[in-house]
């Protein structure tokens, strides 16, 4: 652990024979070492001493602050120490933490920390983009403060050539809303890293409303099939936001692809449900058909019927539930199809699904038979 005390200590053996209520008689060299070692009471009675030294304080706060086998509540009071003070040196202490630190105080207390520089740390951060052994730093740094200011720096580095900065430049700027910003997110789509494509993705998916920018759903789709399956998924994600019949079709085709990853599909099955429109349901209904069918895929979609809330919707899950136990004998072997079967029908809690469940209750499998009981008890029927 570092250290910041001087050799020879200037605390006596008891703190309580400090006086606290006269802050000037108080070295700052006594004030760093009572720091750590005080009460809750006499900790923020030296907090308020040590910010009176401004700058003289930072260097030492600094060894503490950025030492990860320093206790992180020494650290905390540390950074809420320099908090207070308005010096460009702050930042860049505040900047590196935040790039080591996995402790959710000291991460909020370093985003406020920085908010707290105002306009100041965003001149000063902008300005350090124009050194690449700092504009990593500064980025992530800039990502972190709140304010339409940081728009005009960051857009300075989306084409950045270390994509963890282009990265995080599109992640930020996502939360903001200007024409040059949706634009800087469709070539975005079509940057070379995964990282950045994925980012976009999420971006220009928040976008996306019910059934309006077909062009916008146009752009994302042919990301269902990127190279990179986070990338896919994703975009099957913000694909949902969108009810548009594109959006479905897009979803379906590729849903239906052999060659289409098992999570991909699971993902893209989920989705269909949030659509939640009966094009969606009529998707999973048909994929739900075919003899082939994953095991694991088959048991998603199961589930995911299970989960749609919209009244008007109800019905045609139950259908499409009904359709398959009637019409897939082979999958009905597997008793945990019969226990997802059941368990999506009780959540339904639609009645015409309860001769269904009557006839699965004589089930050979005590598992299955439990479901199916345990779903006819929401129909109050025993």
């Amino acid at each position: 652990m570092v250290s910041i005390f001087p050799e020879k200590s200037l605390i006596p053996a008891d703190l309580s024979t400090i006086s606290l209520d006269n802050p000037e008689t108080i070295s700052l060299e006594l004030a760093l070492e009572i720091l750590p070692l005080g009460d809750f009471e006499q900790k923020w009675a030296i907090a308020k001493i040590l910010v009176k030294y401004g700058s003289q304080v930072i260097q030492p706060l600094k060894k503490i602050i950025l030492d990860e086998k320093a206790n992180v509540e020494h650290r905390w009071y540390g950074l809420k120490i320099l908090s207070e003070i308005k010096n460009p040196e702050i930042i860049l202490i505040v900047t590196e933490l935040l790039t080591m630190t996995q402790e959710e105080d000291l991460l909020l207390l370093a985003s406020q920390t920085l908010a707290s520089q105002g306009k100041q740390s965003i001149i000063f951060l902008s300005q350090l983009l124009d050194n690449p052994s700092y504009r990593l730093l500064a980025t992530q740094a800039l990502a972190q403060i709140p304010s339409l200011e940081v728009i005009k720096p960051l857009l300075s580095v989306v084409n950045d050539q270390d994509s963890t900065i282009r990265t995080t430049a599109i992640a930020t700027l996502r939360n903001f809303d200007t024409p040059e910003i949706k634009s800087v997110m469709i070539n975005a789509l079509k940057d070379y890293a995964s990282s950045v494509r994925k980012e976009a993705v999420i971006a220009l998916g928040l976008k996306l409303k019910s059934g309006e920018d077909v062009e916008l759903i146009k752009l994302l789709s042919p990301l269902l099939e990127d190279i990179n399956l986070s990338v896919a998924q994703q975009t099957a994600i913000s694909l949902s936001r969108s009810n548009h019949i594109f959006a479905i079709e897009s979803l379906k085709k590729v849903l239906g692809n052999e060659n289409t990853p098992i999570p991909l599909k699971v993902t893209i099955v989920r989705s269909l449900t949030w659509i939640a429109t009966p094009e969606s349901l009529q998707c999973l209904d048909n994929y739900l058909s075919k003899e082939d069918l994953d095991l694991s895929i088959t048991l998603e979609i199961i589930t995911a019927l299970g989960r749609v809330r919209k009244t008007t919707l109800k019905h045609q899950c139950v259908t499409i539930l009904s359709n398959f136990y009637e019409n897939n004998s082979s999958k009905l072997n597997q008793p945990e199809i019969l226990q997802s079967f059941c368990y999506s029908l009780k959540q339904l809690n639609v009645v015409t699904a309860v001769k269904i469940l009557k006839a699965i209750e004589v089930n050979h499998n005590a598992q299955v038979r439990f479901h199916a009981q345990n779903a006819l008890k929401k129909f109050e029927i025993k």
